[in-house]
């Protein structure tokens, strides 16, 4: 009989455990990589679809700063342009400063003058208080002012001088402010001046 003779070293089968314990080390290692690969895609979608808004909004940034410097130009009219604005104004102003002219007395004076849309404010001066009464019962009496108030009356000195002269007295003057309302409608039908 022939001896059984082995050369080989014998070995002995592992244990199955350790098999396990590789592949669940393997299929945790594809799960992280596909995780983070899934996210790799996602992200990179994200990333394209905010530099396509960027964009979008720098384009929008830049519409709208040149709107702003266009609109912070001066405006320049040509003169039809001009004269299609004067022609749009709702009454003619020169029957109400004749209107208020009419009155006034040799030594009064007109020394402010607003006029807005439906108001003129002005301030004359007079030299006494009869004066300043019959103007406003002149105004009173137009038929161009709806509404006549008188704001305000203040005397001052009409020399403003440091020197006093003693050879004769200045007579202090009277300051009044008027605020006249304006009858639009008779303006507008062409009132006649008195």
């Amino acid at each position: 009989m022939v001896p059984e003779i082995n050369l080989l070293p014998q070995m002995e089968r592992k244990s199955g455990g350790s098999k396990w314990g590789s592949l669940l080390v393997v299929i945790a290692f594809i799960a992280i990589v596909g995780g983070l690969a899934f996210q790799y895609f996602s992200l990179t979608d994200s990333v394209k679809i905010l530099q396509a808004d960027q964009q979008a909004l720098l384009a929008d940034k830049t519409t709208i700063e040149a709107r702003i410097a266009e609109l912070e130009q001066p405006e320049q009219m040509d003169l039809a342009t001009m004269v299609g604005v004067l022609e749009k104004v709702t009454y003619p102003v020169s029957p109400l400063l004749a209107e208020l002219n009419v009155y006034r007395g040799d030594h009064v004076y007109i020394r402010e003058f607003i006029l807005t849309d439906n108001e003129i404010e002005f301030v004359m001066d007079f030299e006494t208080m009869p004066e300043a009464a019959t103007y406003l019962g002149d105004l009173v009496g137009s038929a161009y002012f709806a509404d006549i108030k008188v704001d305000e009356i203040e005397t001052f000195d009409p020399v403003e001088s440091e020197e006093t002269l003693e050879s004769f007295d200045v007579i202090s003057r009277l300051a009044n402010r008027f605020i006249v309302t304006i009858d639009p409608t008779y303006l507008r039908t062409g009132g006649i001046v008195q």
